[in-house]
């Protein structure tokens, strides 16, 4: 019985500090390869984030982003939309993309992507997102 109590503890521990670190509705721990969003872990698959802050595997690990990938994203109504362009900037984003006046649109690389995201949630904004998780 001690024994089981002693597991319990601990595990109630080791999940405290995983929500603590990964928080709900924002991004925790991200490496090449892996991201964690409202803490569950993604391993080696791309996100898309929807405004009202649900995670989606991205279909493809394409190295692109257009137009057409996003427009399903700006029905949402985001304040703003985050590209993470991967942790070696290789992801490229249409230029139609960039020129949009619409909403603001961040193409950044992955480590500053998501922490941006994470700022601008915190800020009570409307984001969503497409993160490249590798290169």
């Amino acid at each position: 019985m001690k024994k089981a109590i002693v597991v319990i503890a601990v595990l109630m521990v080791l999940i405290t500090a995983w929500v603590g670190f990964n928080p709900i509705g924002r991004f925790g721990f991200c490496r090449f390869g892996l991201l964690v969003y409202s803490t569950i872990p993604f391993p080696g698959v791309d996100l898309i984030i929807h405004a009202n802050g649900l995670p989606a595997v991205r279909g493809s690990k394409a190295h692109f982003v257009g137009f057409a990938e996003i427009e399903p994203l700006l029905r949402e109504k985001p304040d703003v939309l985050i590209i993470g362009t991967g942790y070696d900037n290789m992801v490229q984003v249409e230029e139609e993309i960039l020129a949009m006046s619409a909403v603001q649109v961040l193409p950044l690389p992955t480590p500053q992507a998501v922490r941006r995201y994470n700022e601008l949630r915190r800020e009570g904004k409307r984001v969503a997102a497409i993160i490249h998780s590798t290169c």
